[in-house]
């Protein structure tokens, strides 16, 4: 506006000197009124231009964020899929290849759970498949880790699961490849460990322990092991494992902590205890998201 009334002022003496009526007060003012009205009509239009223009670039950015966010939400949970699933063919494989080896030597009541175990993969593998969350029913605990367990002893691992007992609200499924992620968690960093799954019931919760023998985690390590990305270094981890499974064992009402141990490697599952009040569900998160990750005297937990 003001470069526009400048010019129109600037030309005044030039029209004033050919035409002298000019000079006349009414005259001049109504001339001068005029240019400020022109100067103040292109002004506004220039910020509204302005303003529209402003407003349709920040539309275009907020458009591409969302649509990176989208596209890195697809990515993360393409990577998680595929994790679980390489998780799930492990176990199977696990499963039918020694039913395979050894269909002769093995007793009937065996060949049944690896039967069992195996059929229960096939069903998650399904589920991952169609991208098919579950609902959450009451489950027997001990049945869903014996043949979480059964999968990974066929593999190796000595897994004991003797103190495991009761009851859970949640999803089988989703504890199955929480259990299993642990496990094969020390398959890779505590090899020849053995681990030892146990349950204890606390009020309306049921904690889930499973504790391994093997060097433990680093005192370094232990705050961000549950990060996404985050390993201790092994050629086959990903740094989703841990991530994936509190993130299933938050969905179901509970969560998945680290817990100090004088030897080896802890990890805590709390669950709802089938029969529980429904209060307990936060109850059950919140205890487990104030247990500490890491000992004082910064002794390891285990490598992940």
């Amino acid at each position: 506006m003001a470069a526009a009334v400048a010019v129109s002022v600037g030309l005044l003496p030039e029209a004033l000197g050919r035409d002298p009526r000019l000079v006349d007060p009414l005259v001049l003012g109504s001339t001068l009124l005029l240019v400020l009205a022109v100067g103040l009509v292109v002004h506004r239009a220039a910020a509204r231009v302005v303003r529209l223009v402003e407003e349709q670039r920040a539309a275009l950015e907020a458009a591409l964020l969302e649509a990176a966010l989208v596209g890195a939400r697809r990515e993360a949970r393409a990577e998680e899929v595929e994790h679980d699933t390489r998780s799930a063919l492990g176990a199977l494989r696990s499963a039918l290849s020694t039913l395979d080896r050894y269909a002769d030597e093995l007793d009937r009541d065996l060949a049944h759970r690896l039967q069992s175990a195996a059929l229960r993969e096939v069903d998650h593998l399904e589920r991952l498949l169609r991208q098919q969350g579950c609902d959450l029913v009451a489950f027997d605990v001990r049945e869903v880790v014996r043949d979480v367990a059964l999968t990974r002893q066929v593999a190796g691992l000595r897994v004991r699961t003797d103190e495991v007992a009761g009851r859970a609200l949640g999803s089988p499924d989703d504890l199955s490849t929480v259990l299993g992620n642990l496990l094969v968690n020390a398959m890779r960093h505590a090899p020849g460990a053995e681990v030892r799954v146990s349950t204890t019931e606390v009020g309306d919760v049921l904690e889930l322990r499973v504790h391994d023998d093997g060097p433990g985690i680093s005192a370094a390590l232990a705050p961000s092991v549950f990060e996404r990305g985050v390993h201790g270094g092994h050629v086959l981890s990903t740094g989703l494992g841990l991530h994936i499974s509190r993130e299933l064992a938050r969905g179901m009402g509970g969560a998945l902590h680290l817990e100090p141990t004088p030897v080896g490697c802890c990890f805590v599952v709390t669950l709802v205890r089938a029969g529980a009040q429904p209060a307990t569900r936060s109850t059950a998160a919140g205890s487990a998201d104030q247990a500490p990750d890491r000992t004082e005297d910064d002794r390891p937990l285990h490598a992940v």
